[in-house]
């Protein structure tokens, strides 16, 4: 099975539900203000199993929220979904194109070169009018996946701070042009608002239309306007790494190739005063 893109359409994943590799991973997000998980779904694709990246697959002990778990950890948790070295893995989210790249994303980390995004989403799927269940799937079996991680896909904030002056890299913040440039408080409370110097902003939902991403040539528009070349190094980042993923995705589809993630976003780099912040 050969696909060029990062996505697959819903039709696509409706013609190859029965393969024998392919798995189907629903990812959610809990509120970012209340922590209330997100609203239980009117159904769910057939077969699909949820990803916990929120309180799961993740670190626990970072104390940032739903920050990439060590390469062991993941490795122990997905082989328990039965993830298999050639699973060809699709993951879609509820909202249509939101926590399901962050996901994608993990994988890729983790060295899994066969993972797919649902582009739309569960409301793609429903506008299909396709098959649905009323309850989500378990693995039967372990799977035998094995973590190789990709080291330059994330970054710290030692490696953020030093690209933010590299004449070779740029940082791209995905969070809303209000919060970059501190005209609203952050929904976390406890952090500042504003954005790291020198960074440029590029909202995430601009790269979503209709619950889609954007064409290939509005994506390609929207990089081309903050400056960027294909011999730059992206740097994402957003409040907590999840939209962040969001643009690197849009990324990856306009033909970007040397991608990262900062994985503290900015609910590591605006807390506390360690870290400069530009608030205007």
């Amino acid at each position: 099975m050969q696909i060029s893109s990062a996505l697959v359409s819903a039709n696509w994943l409706s013609e190859h539900l029965q393969d024998e590799n392919l798995m189907v991973f629903m990812s959610t997000m809990d509120d970012i203000a209340s922590g209330k998980p997100e609203a239980t779904p009117a159904g769910y694709i057939p077969n699909a199993q949820l990803f916990d990246f929120e309180h799961k697959i993740c670190d626990t002990q970072s104390g940032l929220p739903h920050s990439m778990p060590s390469p062991a950890v993941f490795q122990r948790e997905v082989r328990k979904l039965g993830v298999n070295q050639d699973s060809v893995i699709v993951i879609y989210d509820n909202q249509g194109l939101f926590s399901a790249p962050r996901v994608w994303w993990m994988f890729k980390y983790m060295g899994h070169k066969r993972v797919y995004v649902l582009n739309g989403g569960y409301p793609a799927w429903q506008d299909g009018a396709l098959k649905t269940t009323s309850s989500l799937s378990k693995a039967t079996l372990p799977g035998d996946f094995v973590s190789e991680p990709q080291a330059d896909l994330l970054v710290d904030a030692g490696q953020v701070l030093a690209g933010l002056n590299a004449t070779d890299r740029r940082v791209i913040d995905a969070r809303s042009a209000d919060r970059f440039y501190a005209k609203v408080a952050e929904p976390r409370p406890h952090l500042r608002a504003g954005h790291m110097p020198n960074a440029v902003n590029l909202p995430f939902n601009q790269c979503i239309d209709n619950g889609r991403l954007a064409d290939v040539h509005t994506l390609r528009s929207k990089f081309n306007l903050l400056g960027v070349n294909h011999q730059h190094r992206l740097i994402f980042s957003c409040g907590s790494g999840v939209t962040a993923c969001v643009l690197a995705l849009a990324a990856h589809e306009a033909g970007y190739n040397h991608l990262s993630v900062y994985d503290g976003s900015w609910s590591e780099w605006g807390a506390g005063n360690t870290l400069p912040v530009v608030a205007e």
